[in-house]
């Protein structure tokens, strides 16, 4: 699988509504792939399903999701079952419409700590992962790389959850990682160290098909403030485009810039004239 370029959610620039139009949209735009951005709740019946699959077979388009924000697996009681039902439902609609991986933000850290974070955060992604391998479902669950120190989703997090429970590989978003650092990871070395510390955790295979996200990004004290346009942003994509290019890295990589397929042309351009 080669590298693959798109946005997140339905291209500013097509004309009809629905995720239908969006895939031919951006399939028109020369685009490759598209991440259906269900940030405010997984609504759809199993007709518009079967229309979103078939445009993304006829587009030879590759889909994958974004889970609703409204998940802490992290919380105790009603709010963590709830949030393992959001997951599973995502999964469930995701495969229908033919999506090979979705990822989500996995909570915040509760009272007791990081230590029990992970602990409910790996029972719950064990949870879901049981019950949809045992639909016979094998989408990718993808616990995502945060923006905010008190998110959940540190690198080593999602990494140690990827080598614990099956079915669970790592979303790495490097803008993400760029905010948290508070700027200070922004450079080839630095993302080339990145892809290396998966590799060594996870294997080969984990570069193979990898999941990615980018944007510009302001950050203050705490993080991640908000996406920018790649062009406002001091976030050094073209060094990280070659640190994917020099790993030989396979997969998705998804535009969250709020100027979408501009952004998500720019660096498909940018990779494609790399030598």
């Amino acid at each position: 699988m080669s590298l693959r370029f798109g946005t997140s959610g339905i291209p500013l620039s097509s004309r009809r509504p629905g995720t239908d139009h969006g895939i031919a949209r951006a399939r028109a735009l020369g685009l490759d792939c598209l991440e259906m951005a269900w940030s405010n709740g997984v609504r759809m019946g199993p007709a518009m399903a079967r229309r979103i699959a078939a445009a993304a077979r006829t587009h030879r388009l590759q889909l994958t999701a974004h889970a609703p924000y409204y998940v802490n697996l992290c919380a105790d009681g009603p709010v963590a079952a709830r949030s393992r039902r959001r997951l599973i439902d995502t999964g469930r609609l995701a495969a229908r419409c033919g999506a090979r991986s979705f990822c989500f933000h996995a909570g915040f850290y509760p009272a007791r700590g990081a230590a029990e974070a992970g602990r409910r955060v790996r029972r719950g992604l064990a949870e879901v992962s049981a019950t949809l391998r045992g639909e016979g479902n094998d989408i990718d669950i993808r616990p995502e790389l945060t923006g905010k120190a008190s998110q959940v989703g540190s690198l080593d997090e999602i990494l140690a959850w990827s080598a614990e429970v099956e079915g669970v590989r790592p979303c790495i978003d490097f803008s993400h990682q760029y905010a948290r650092s508070q700027g200070a990871f922004n450079r080839y070395d630095d993302f080339t160290a990145l892809l290396e510390r998966v590799r060594s955790r996870l294997g080969r295979t984990a570069l193979e098909r990898l999941h990615v996200h980018i944007s510009g990004i302001e950050f203050g004290p705490r993080g991640e403030r908000r996406h920018l346009p790649l062009r406002r942003s001091k976030f050094r994509y073209r060094e990280l485009l070659r640190a994917l290019k020099d790993a030989r890295v396979s997969g998705w990589v998804v535009c969250e810039s709020p100027e979408m397929e501009r952004d998500a042309l720019r660096l498909q351009r940018a990779y494609r004239r790399l030598p």
